[in-house]
């Protein structure tokens, strides 16, 4: 947690010094091949794409990880679409993403942001 502390001029009153905390969230989202997927923060800008993997991805929101197939890695594309925005969408198919090395499996984009 990081702590902003300000100083006011001398002669200025202190007591109207106000303090706010800021909790910085993540967001995580999900699709299967050939749906849609929305991020959205909730009124905030989308600041970063933490991870991002199209394929077999595994693990839950926090603690994603690369599965054994995927396509190139999306995250760029991602942050074109999403940061700096309140919200993105991005459908989950091989046709935006790329090809991935994935043979008769059920495909999933998986972000955190």
């Amino acid at each position: 947690m990081n702590t902003l502390v300000l100083f006011e001029e001398f002669g200025g009153n202190p007591s109207l010094v106000n303090f706010q905390t800021v909790v910085v969230g993540t967001a995580c989202g999900n699709a299967y091949e050939n749906k849609m997927m929305e991020l959205s923060c909730h009124g905030r800008p989308i600041s970063a794409i933490r991870f991002a993997s199209f394929g077999d991805p595994q693990g839950t929101c926090g603690s994603f990880y690369k599965g054994t197939c995927e396509a190139n890695d999306p995250t760029s594309l991602l942050e074109s679409e999403c940061v700096g925005k309140e919200s993105c969408s991005i459908e989950a198919s091989e046709d935006v993403l790329g090809q991935t090395t994935c043979s008769g499996i059920s495909k999933r984009l998986v972000v955190e942001a």
